[in-house]
């Protein structure tokens, strides 16, 4: 039988998560809807491969010789997959209650959708993480919601300049024949490039603001390692076009989130950026 949905985990280690978030899948979606789960081991310690290989239908694994990167897994395993949706989960995202199905939904019902994802809380500190992606004055994404303590737009289905690609879904077809993600980027910044690339072909991408599910967040061992490369590229492709679009479109949004981390976290706000989010969210400054 061809699933539905071909969910798609990149993995490197963190057995205790990748168990949690394959446990919380079933959990979830056992006997309401057909899936297949493509799994792509990142050369992974001998303890994990060995667990991934005793896994059984729906999980199909591919081992890694050499670690690849979270784009090049994803594009590999998406060759690969049968279903017509995608759904990119990262392995230490846990799953809960209805997620998944009112994320699908709103590609039966909305024309020319991107990515849809959902609202993400962080597991340690319980605050959320993401509600969509907005874009700062200078082209930087921001996840939106972050550090909120309260969510946002309950029961609203709400469209955003991006997503992030630790959960969210994508039709099959559409995501091979836009190229799936540029493997330039790695481990960072590889959704925000697709969600502009989705944009300018005039899609819209949305989140389901009553999906909710935990993320641990950045678990795997040099995740970050490449974070100022990949905002140099990302920056240098499409800076001059974000500031021109996205950025005029988010801006009070993005002056909201911005103003409220100044308040829970002042020591990585910068004060004349505050200062220009006040001015913006009170539209005494416009972009």
């Amino acid at each position: 039988m061809i699933p539905e949905v071909s969910l798609i985990i990149s993995v490197f280690n963190q057995l205790d998560y990748t168990k949690r978030c394959l446990s919380c899948v079933e959990k979830t979606l056992r006997g309401k809807i057909t899936y297949e789960v493509l799994i792509v081991d990142d050369g992974s310690n001998e303890e994990t491969i060995n667990y991934l290989r005793s896994l059984k239908d729906p999980h199909y694994v591919t081992f890694n010789a050499e670690s690849k990167g979270f784009a090049k897994n994803n594009n590999l395993a998406s060759s690969q997959a049968r279903g017509k949706y995608l759904c990119l989960l990262n392995n230490d995202v846990f799953v809960e209650g209805d997620w998944l199905s009112p994320m699908i939904k709103v590609f039966q019902k909305e024309e020319k959708v991107g990515l849809v994802g959902n609202v993400q809380r962080l597991v340690f500190s319980n605050r959320f993480d993401h509600m969509g992606v907005v874009f700062g004055p200078s082209g930087n994404p921001r996840h939106y919601g972050q550090w909120f303590k309260k969510i946002k737009f309950r029961g609203e289905v709400r469209k955003w300049s991006a997503v992030t690609a630790a959960c969210c879904v994508v039709r099959r077809a559409d995501f091979l024949a836009i190229g799936g993600f540029d493997e330039i980027y790695l481990n960072g910044c590889e959704d925000v490039d697709l969600c502009l690339r989705f944009n300018r072909q005039g899609c819209n991408h949305y989140v389901v603001h009553d999906s909710i599910v935990l993320h641990v967040k950045g678990a795997s061992a040099g995740r970050k390692l490449f974070n100022d490369r990949n905002s140099e590229i990302l920056l240098k492709r499409w800076g001059q076009e974000i500031r021109a679009e996205e950025s005029i479109t988010d801006q009070v949004p993005h002056a909201r989130n911005y103003l409220y981390r100044g308040f829970v976290r002042p020591f990585s706000t910068h004060f004349f950026k505050w200062l220009e989010a006040l001015l913006i969210y009170f539209r005494l400054k416009r972009l």
